[in-house]
């Protein structure tokens, strides 16, 4: 019997494992559609290093560590970017689109494995575990929501983060019940590797140190606290209260580092603290139910709540999650999966989703939270059938669900990939999803601005200041002024500057910092179409009364930009004096100090030119190999007297 049994436990292991591969391989063909899709957005900006890298501009450091997506520059992740353009220095997108798909193909295997680690303790029989854990993995591997992490390419990051942070869970997974029996290998996983692997998810995006506290969930969700070790408890104490702890006091006394970050965005921080739990629930909606607007990537235009009745399910949605969270307590004995699947989801999005200053929604942030979805779905779904023996016909029913969901799953994720095949397909599905999205709309405007189709650019600027907050209109005129010059076939009209120099006051946000910085560039490589020093005037008038302090990303940038602008139009002293106070502002950025000194040695300003040299100088030997030619050459022209005969 026990021969038997072992034959047909070996043969479900296969059936498991193949029907599992097949799946992956089912992924490939789902995705592959999108793999020859074009840079977009984001990509453009956080992966241009790499094209300095290939010119030799730029050393490999400078592309690993000089990202400034978040706080930690996410080396690892640009890494692996530098590892592409390493193998194609073509930049095509396919390669790196491809190990996007390689990387969802990890994660959707080790889902697997923390899946079916993860039922098992809860009790539940290994052939049933299995198929459990096989269901999970797929359908998260087929959730049409992951298809705009997935392929966009940036978005490797999240990627990256939750491939980590699985393993980092598997790892505990595995040692927990060894650490029990008193295994100094397992001692040493927990200490080591779970430590280790967290601070790697980490280098690949900031939500990678969420593994901690998720590691957490598990032991106080799965784990009873009679067999909990002294040396559990002291490692949760390190890794999660007291980084917690040392947060909140950071928090209380420089209130600034979260409140600051408001200073850019339309929504306050008691605003974004009630708009979230409808976001999270918009979440999942987009996650089971794949159908409606919220299938797009552009959701700049979520509606905020700005009351708990305004818009009305501010507040069943925070109710809502209430009583989610009270039942996950009361059935953590009954319902662990339903438990561990609310308290992991929560704990994914508690960075993204808490109160820094960060823009409202991204379908990225639900790459990994989705699988802790799942586990609550499933844990319901137990929970609704009963623990005891589940009868023939309900299995079978059952089974049929799971396999008619995952389908649907499938075929909505290649859909979705369809979408992403080439940019013109691209904008036109996200079109057909959310025509009122401003950032949508300025993209739009940018693709019709590159045709030189000026109707079209201006069609689109007005759609997108008809759905953007007030506080936008100066960057709708802006982009309208960066049409003009852009197209460069009419003169702006005269309404036009009439029409900047009414907006042009208030608060700069940053969509009117990048509109600015697009149009003096524009107006630097030669535009007639546009009155340079009309506009300057205005601008200039405008960062004298921001309300915003200098040392404000919005306002240093728009000064540099500004006194670039004033240079071109040969106005020396005005664009020296404009870069100069950018330059303090912005903490001597090395950009600005370029300029600001090719502007005091055009002035003749023999010691100006000495202090930009000396902080330019403390970057030398650096990755950016144009920066120290610069200083070399700035070094050589201060050498052989050089300054002083160029004055005028």
């Amino acid at each position: 019997m026990s021969i038997l049994k072992a034959t047909e436990a070996s043969s479900l292991r296969l059936r498991i494992a193949a029907a599992f591969l097949a799946s992956l391989l089912l992924t490939v063909a789902i995705y592959a559609s999108g793999l020859h899709g074009p840079f977009l957005l984001d990509d453009i900006g956080n992966l241009e290093p790499l094209k300095r890298w290939t010119d030799g501009q730029l050393g490999w450091q400078g592309v690993v560590y000089g990202n400034r997506s978040g706080p930690g520059g996410r080396p690892l992740s640009m890494l692996t970017f530098l590892v592409n353009a390493w193998f194609d220095r073509s930049l095509d997108t396919f390669a790196f689109k491809a190990t996007n798909l390689g990387i969802h193909l990890g994660c959707g295997l080790l889902a697997f494995v923390l899946a079916r680690l993860i039922v098992l303790k809860t009790g539940i029989e290994r052939s049933t575990a299995n198929w459990l854990a096989a269901f999970i993995a797929v359908a998260w591997l087929w959730l049409p929501i992951q298809a705009s992490t997935v392929l966009y390419i940036i978005q490797r990051m999240a990627q990256l983060a939750v491939l980590l942070v699985f393993a980092t869970l598997i790892v505990f997974m595995i040692a927990r019940p060894r650490i029990e029996s008193g295994s100094r290998l397992a001692m040493a996983a927990l200490w080591l590797a779970v430590p280790a692997l967290t601070l790697l998810a980490g280098a690949a995006k900031e939500t990678g140190v969420l593994a901690a506290p998720l590691a957490a969930a598990l032991e106080y969700i799965l784990f009873t606290r009679s067999t909990r070790p002294a040396q559990v408890r002291l490692f949760f104490a390190l890794t999660v209260i007291l980084p917690l702890l040392l947060g909140a006091a950071f928090v209380v006394m420089r209130p600034d580092w979260i409140t600051g970050g408001y200073a850019a965005r339309d929504f306050d921080l008691p605003q974004r603290l009630m708009t979230e739990p409808r976001i999270l629930w918009s979440y999942l909606q987009a996650s089971f139910f794949p159908i409606g607007a919220r299938m797009g990537l552009f959701h700049d235009n979520f509606p905020i709540s700005t009351s708990l009745w305004t818009p009305a399910s501010t507040a069943i949605a925070l109710l809502g999650w209430m009583a989610a969270l009270a039942c996950a307590w009361l059935l953590r004995r009954r319902a662990p999966l339903f438990t561990l699947g609310v308290a992991g989801f929560l704990i994914s999005h508690s960075i993204e989703g808490g109160p820094i200053g960060l823009e409202l929604y991204f379908d990225h942030r639900n790459y990994g939270a989705s699988f802790f979805a799942l586990l609550a779905v499933i844990g319901l779904i137990r929970l609704a059938v009963g623990t005891s023996a589940i009868k023939p016909r309900v299995r079978r029913a059952l089974s049929a669900c799971a396999v008619g969901c995952v389908a649907i799953y499938g075929l909505g994720a290649w859909n979705q990939a369809q979408g992403w095949s080439d940019e013109t397909t691209f904008y036109a599905v996200q079109y057909g999803y959310n025509p009122t999205s401003a950032r949508l709309l300025s993209n739009l405007t940018g693709r019709a601005m590159m045709a030189h189709d000026l109707d079209g650019a201006l069609h689109f600027i007005n759609e997108g200041e008809r759905n953007s907050p007030p506080t936008e209109r100066a960057t709708s005129t802006i982009w309208r002024l960066l049409a003009y010059c852009e197209v460069n076939s009419e003169s702006a009209p005269d309404t036009l500057y009439q029409e900047f120099a009414q907006r042009a006051n208030g608060r700069i946000s940053n969509y009117a910092m990048t509109g600015w910085e697009l149009l003096a560039t524009r107006i630097s490589q030669g535009c007639s179409a546009v009155d340079a020093a009309r506009i300057a005037a205005t601008a200039s008038a405008w960062l004298a009364e921001t309300p915003q302090p200098g040392n404000a990303q919005a306002v240093w940038r728009t000064r540099y930009n500004t006194g670039h602008m004033l240079a071109d139009l040969n106005r020396i002293e005005e664009a020296r004096a404009m870069v100069r106070q950018a330059w303090r502002d912005s903490e001597h950025n090395n950009g600005i100090g370029v300029l600001l000194f090719q502007l005091d040695a055009s002035l003749g300003d023999v010691a100006g030119c000495q202090e930009v040299l000396t902080a330019l100088e403390k970057s030398e030997g650096g990755p950016d190999h144009r920066l120290d030619e610069a200083i070399h050459t700035f070094r050589r022209a201060l050498q052989n007297g050089e300054i002083g005969r160029t004055a005028p």
